[in-house]
């Protein structure tokens, strides 16, 4: 797709209303701030603009990613030669009763203070992930407390051949950081909640902030947990005991804080991460016989 302009692959998709761009910087939406470009960048302005992106995609043999708050992801350093989207269109919140319906592009942050002053309990348990809806629900993102789907009913997705679909909570079938939507795009979640006394949801939401602040280094520059935790297990204490906190890689660290986290601390390539990542899988391996399996993303 070398060869492919932005204006040939807007004349490609016909009617869309969103915006389409090429050679687009993707290090400043990432956590990480590293990153190359994308080829192709584009904005969907509905869910009839996502769906004609995928078929058209599908026609011309071109790779599709979707890009969500970029809290889980890496970028490589030279970037994608991808369609890459972005569902920060899908950006309203409705409610009905107990029943909270937000769109993909919209904050887990900014959800809960709006359930939260709607005086709506249980979205609490996701406290300090900063991820967007589409993300959370893609990976089933969560705390020890809870994930995505413990409250989530329903879906409204484009199925990967380009179709809208609404999937209800028996076709959901999420697994341990993994929502299960096997290549559809969730654009809109729907949340069951129950009603609660906004200062108690408020100090849930504190109590848990303050524990996260504790212990992670929340105001670095990092991708979250960068390893699944192995059943049974959890890889901070099995990457600390493996004598892995502070190790480097140029300007990439495993965090003093919390040995699951690795921060950019300023000038961090795609290929330092990587490569720290498997420093620390080759060490966790030698010392207890564990695998760790990332839990970040990557674009290559």
């Amino acid at each position: 797709m070398s060869s492919l302009s932005s204006s040939s692959f807007r004349a490609a998709l016909g009617a869309f209303g969103g915006v389409v761009r090429e050679n687009v910087d993707l290090a400043p939406f990432m956590h990480l701030r590293i990153g190359g470009p994308a080829r192709l960048f584009v904005e969907p302005a509905n869910e009839h603009d996502v769906a004609r992106l995928v078929r058209t995609c599908l026609d011309l043999g071109y790779p599709l990613r979707i890009l969500g708050g970029g809290s889980n992801l890496l970028v490589s350093d030279a970037g994608v030669e991808a369609v890459v989207m972005t569902l920060s269109a899908f950006n309203r919140t409705v409610r009905d009763g107990a029943t909270v319906t937000t769109g993909a592009g919209v904050s887990l942050p900014s959800l809960m203070r709006q359930t939260k002053d709607a005086g709506l309990a249980g979205l609490e348990t996701l406290t300090g992930i900063p991820a967007v809806v589409g993300g959370a629900v893609a990976m089933n993102a969560g705390t020890r407390d809870g994930e995505t789907f413990d409250h989530l009913v329903s879906l409204l997705v484009i199925n990967p051949v380009g179709e809208v679909e609404v999937w209800g909570k028996a076709r959901l079938q999420p697994r341990y950081r993994d929502g299960g939507l096997a290549g559809a795009i969730a654009l809109h979640a729907t949340f069951e909640l129950r009603p609660d006394d906004p200062k108690a949801i408020f100090a849930r939401l504190e109590a848990s902030l303050r524990k996260r602040n504790a212990t992670q280094p929340v105001t670095e520059k990092s991708v979250g947990c960068v390893f699944q935790n192995p059943p049974g297990a959890a890889a901070a204490k099995l990457i600390d005991d493996a004598g892995c906190k502070l190790m480097r890689v140029g300007q990439i660290s495993v965090s003093a804080k919390h040995a699951n986290y690795f921060v950019n601390e300023g000038g961090g390539t795609c290929n330092d991460f990587l490569r720290l990542i498997e420093q620390v899988q080759l060490r966790v391996r030698e010392h207890a016989g564990v695998e760790l399996a990332p839990e970040v993303k990557t674009w290559a």
